[in-house]
């Protein structure tokens, strides 16, 4: 089944957005505030269950996490993405939003969606089944490893 078809069979995709008041580089160890485009820590809960994801704006790097459930069985939920924005994020923390989605894969639903939130990127679509919003439209890609 393809990626498109998983996202019309939800009925709702949420997407917990914070932007920062910093613009990085993780593989440089740079940090600065924020030129053009913030960083973003963003949760993304879709049809293959949550993701966490981290951009880092001076070189569109991107880290990706999937959020499966714990040993516990627990899984994350909306309020736990945006405690872990708080308790992680709240010193560079500049806005927060959670965004839904009826079908991401709907160009014009996404550019409405996001544009009532007064957000100028896109959502990308990736094919491990998550989805992320590009605040400038350049393409992100993972460049380094996490410590």
């Amino acid at each position: 089944m393809s990626n498109v078809r998983r996202f019309i069979t939800m009925q709702e995709f949420i997407l917990v957005l914070a932007l920062l008041t910093v613009e990085s580089s993780y593989k440089s160890e740079i940090e600065r505030p924020t030129e053009k485009v913030p960083d973003t820590t963003q949760f993304w809960f879709g049809a293959q269950g949550p993701w966490r994801i981290r951009t880092y704006a001076m070189d569109h790097d991107i880290h990706v996490y999937s959020m499966a459930p714990g040993a516990n069985g627990s899984a994350l939920t909306q309020e736990g993405a945006t405690a872990h924005i708080a308790m992680h994020y709240g010193e560079v923390l500049d806005k927060q939003y959670i965004i839904r989605f009826k079908n991401p894969a709907d160009a014009e639903e996404v550019t409405r969606v996001l544009r009532l939130n007064g957000l100028p990127g896109t959502l990308e679509v990736a094919p491990a089944g998550f989805a992320f919003y590009n605040p400038d439209g350049a393409k992100y890609k993972t460049q380094s490893t996490p410590k």
